[in-house]
């Protein structure tokens, strides 16, 4: 069960910094957010993604 939560973690961090990206990169209509915004609220979802990501990998895949 461990591995199924580790592996979603690791996902969900992916899924955060894709999601950023197209925030960012991706045309307006796709999330109905004005450009003004849209930075930063990528920028907001790529960090966040990043420290999940750190967390998780200090959490699941360091050995203690």
């Amino acid at each position: 069960m461990l591995s199924v939560v580790k592996y979603f973690a690791a996902l969900m961090c992916v899924v955060y910094l894709f999601l950023g990206m197209a925030l960012i990169w991706g045309p307006e209509e796709i999330f109905n957010v004005h450009s003004k915004y849209a930075l930063p609220m990528g920028s907001i979802l790529i960090a966040y993604g990043f420290f999940r990501g750190y967390r998780v990998y200090q959490k699941y895949f360091t050995k203690s």
